[in-house]
């Protein structure tokens, strides 16, 4: 695996996999009924589906190629935060798998999303992924990989596509888009920042549970 954008605010030496669960059940069981699980599956997503993360609310769901048998995985950490596609150990089969949606801050609620990227896992070539956010391309990848784009200023809603195309015996493992956001009165991450997460919360669980597949 070359590489997974995965969100933390810690060094990846020191937070576990237990850390890992900590905080994703503590970003969706905290908030009230309509809050984003930790995960659910793709066939509970149904048309007109929404939930709230913290201030901001994912909806517009759309998934193609087997998206019964997948599940969305929620997670943040502070300013931080994360949505992932994955089959749990299972690899997606040949074909287009997609992964859309919106997600958005609540009105009222005087922050932006500054940052945006996507970390695609690949265990055997070949995948191809290409993603974007409000129309910019953030990443063409071929197997894993990733990349991230910084929003114009007060950017409050991002339309993400996500697309891969698994060819042969090509073997998907995720496909994670990770998000910074900002108070209005903050200043600004440095674009390098997001670096800094590789291997964050999802990677750390999806190592363990490969080293068992």
């Amino acid at each position: 695996m070359e590489r997974e954008t995965l969100m933390t605010n810690k060094p990846l030496t020191t937070l576990g996999v237990a850390a890992a669960v900590g905080l994703f059940m503590a970003g969706g069981q905290a908030q009230a009924q309509t809050a984003c699980p930790a995960t659910i599956t793709v066939a509970a997503i149904g048309p007109g589906f929404s939930c709230v993360l913290g201030d901001k609310t994912f909806s517009g769901f759309s998934f193609g190629h087997d998206p019964h048998s997948s599940m969305v995985n929620f997670g943040i950490d502070g300013s931080l935060f994360s949505i992932q596609l994955t089959k749990d150990s299972v690899f997606f089969p040949p074909g287009a798998a997609t992964f859309d949606y919106t997600v958005a801050v609540n009105s009222g609620v005087s922050s932006h999303i500054v940052e945006g990227s996507v970390g695609v896992d690949v265990s055997f070539p070949t995948v191809f992924t290409t993603s974007t956010m409000n129309g910019i391309r953030v990443a063409s990848v071929e197997n894993s990989g990733g990349g991230m784009t910084v929003f114009p200023a007060g950017t409050s809603s991002v339309a993400v596509t996500n697309t891969s195309f698994i060819t042969g015996s090509g073997e998907l493992n995720s496909i994670t888009n990770d998000f910074t956001q900002k108070m209005v009165a903050t200043s600004v991450p440095e674009p390098a920042s997001l670096s800094l997460f590789g291997l964050g919360l999802f990677g750390l669980g999806f190592a363990a549970r490969r080293r068992k597949h």
